[in-house]
């Protein structure tokens, strides 16, 4: 495993991070569920396990990861040996659905949290895409100070909603880290923000790195989700078959094979940017963990093959 650092933070995070939304499952918010199916406990525990044993250090989950399984996942599996991992976990979604990100909420939801992690502090604390009218006012960097101060978290960022509101953060300079939105078919943040961000100190780790599992090139326009998975609300019909179009389209240009996945690649992509800390994808099976951990194996993209890759997808694939 490679480690690179996470900006202002100083901390030295594993290229390759782990998301926690799989291993979590769904979330009851709204009425509705939210998040990715069900797993078995067994497998969860499995793939943290895994991770860890191949280098991963750097975890991101959220109190709405299966309302909290996953926070408690980790905390059974990193409890005893908390100095050996960053944890990272997110906070500002009600179970109503609702934004919140006032002082007593805010306070409320990190207690259980680390509760749930079964630790006294977090290493990094989001809010989740507060928008930008609170953004502007500074209203969320005070508490966040202040919990900083208090020594329950270490450091703070936002996982941003759009690009006006990472803009904003960006020119304040006052979070630590961003949790952005980034993957081979979004590239725009790295024509926008990724290299100011970089440049102001923050830390950057990069969300969907493949675009909902449609970069794994196993979807066609007949998938179909369960009802806990929250893709089946808005991955069907033309944006279905726009993405799966793209998806071959890249596959066809770059002549790629089983020897090297559209997955491979996609990730590759990301990770041959040098200003990015690291990635999160997410996994429900060990197996699927196995096949990322190949990325170890494979030569980074250099400058040229990078521009070309961005040029096509700008001229051939829909934003």
């Amino acid at each position: 495993m490679k480690y690179r650092t996470l900006g202002k933070t100083k901390l030295s995070v594993s290229e390759i991070g782990l998301g926690t939304a799989q291993i979590g499952g769904p979330s009851l918010i709204g009425g509705a569920y939210v998040g990715s199916p069900r797993i078995e406990r067994a497998e969860a525990l499995a793939i943290l396990e895994r991770a860890f044993e191949a280098g991963v250090n750097f975890f991101d989950s959220s109190d709405k990861y299966g309302d909290g399984e996953a926070e408690r996942l980790l905390g059974e599996s990193f409890g005893s040996r908390r100095d050996r991992v960053i944890i990272a976990t997110k906070c500002g979604i009600t179970s109503s659905g609702e934004r919140r990100f006032d002082r007593e909420y805010v306070r409320g939801c990190l207690h259980q949290s680390l509760e749930n992690l079964k630790t006294d502090y977090a290493d990094i604390f989001q809010l989740t895409k507060p928008g930008i009218h609170l953004i502007r006012s500074g209203e969320i960097y005070d508490i966040l100070d202040e919990l900083k101060q208090e020594g329950k978290i270490r450091f703070f960022g936002v996982s941003t909603g759009t690009e006006e509101e990472t803009l904003q953060l960006i020119d304040d300079n006052r979070v630590d880290t961003l949790q952005v939105f980034y993957n081979l078919l979004h590239i725009r943040p790295n024509e926008v923000f990724i290299g100011r961000a970089s440049d102001a100190g923050i830390g950057l780790i990069i969300r969907s790195p493949l675009s909902s599992g449609v970069l794994t090139g196993k979807y066609d326009y007949k998938t179909t989700f369960s009802a806990e998975d929250d893709r089946r609300q808005f991955l069907h019909g033309a944006t279905l078959a726009d993405r799966v179009d793209m998806v071959n389209a890249i596959i066809t240009r770059f002549g790629l094979d089983r020897n090297y996945a559209i997955l491979h690649f996609s990730l590759n992509y990301l990770l041959s940017n040098d200003r990015i800390s690291t990635i999160i994808p997410g996994v429900s099976k060990l197996r699927q963990f196995e096949d990322i951990l190949r990325l170890n194996t494979i030569e980074r993209m250099g400058p040229a093959l990078i521009l070309e890759v961005e040029n096509f997808v700008k001229e051939h694939c829909k934003p």
